[in-house]
């Protein structure tokens, strides 16, 4: 399944690269991929410690009126994951979560010379995942849906970037309690 999610976000960019007109510039589309780190959280409590995963999409930049601002869309794939050991009557049990989801990031970007600030909102889709104790796989009621707010800088050369972003999860995620997506994401950008 995830060989062909990847197949099928890659397909999809391609698509969204070959539609780059010249009147877009270097700040009109692009790719972002890089490294993230993810938990999530009950009650304001982290229920899993900081997993490493990764993330990939492409965006694109509209004008709106003002030089330095633009609103950018875009379609992105990652997954939180997070682990935790804990303890009961002496045995410790190891709990591992996986989540996969397709997101929709909107955000305000403001650009000053080569450094942006950009702030935004998104909705995810969550398109698989499981949840493993003692690596047995259990049924675990997690919400299809998740939205966030994230904010976060950029700098950008030529048609190179570096950008990093938080993000905090304003869907409860598992059913009947107070959970919380966050997550840390660091990555390039390639401008078109």
């Amino acid at each position: 399944m995830k060989r062909g999610l990847v197949f099928s976000l890659v397909i999809v960019m391609l698509g969204f690269i070959s539609t780059t007109q010249a009147k877009d510039g270097p700040d009109g589309k692009g790719i972002r991929a890089g490294w993230q780190s993810s938990f999530i959280a009950i009650d304001g409590v982290e229920l899993s410690d900081e997993s490493n995963g990764f993330y990939v999409g492409f965006f694109k930049s509209n004008n709106i009126g003002v030089s330095i601002l633009k609103l950018d869309t875009g379609l992105e794939y990652y997954q939180v994951k997070g682990e935790k050991t804990y303890s009961l009557f002496n045995t410790q049990f190891k709990s591992e979560l996986k989540l996969h989801y397709v997101n929709i990031p909107i955000a305000l970007r403001v650009k000053l010379g080569p450094i942006y600030g950009l702030g935004g909102l998104s909705g995810a889709l969550k398109v698989g995942g499981d949840y493993k104790i003692d690596g047995q796989e259990v049924d675990l009621d997690v919400s299809t849906f998740d939205a966030g707010a994230h904010l976060g800088l950029g700098v950008k050369f030529l048609m190179l970037g570096v950008e990093a972003k938080y993000n905090w999860g304003l869907v409860d995620v598992i059913e009947d309690t107070d959970s919380k997506t966050e997550y840390f994401q660091i990555g390039a950008v390639l401008f078109f």
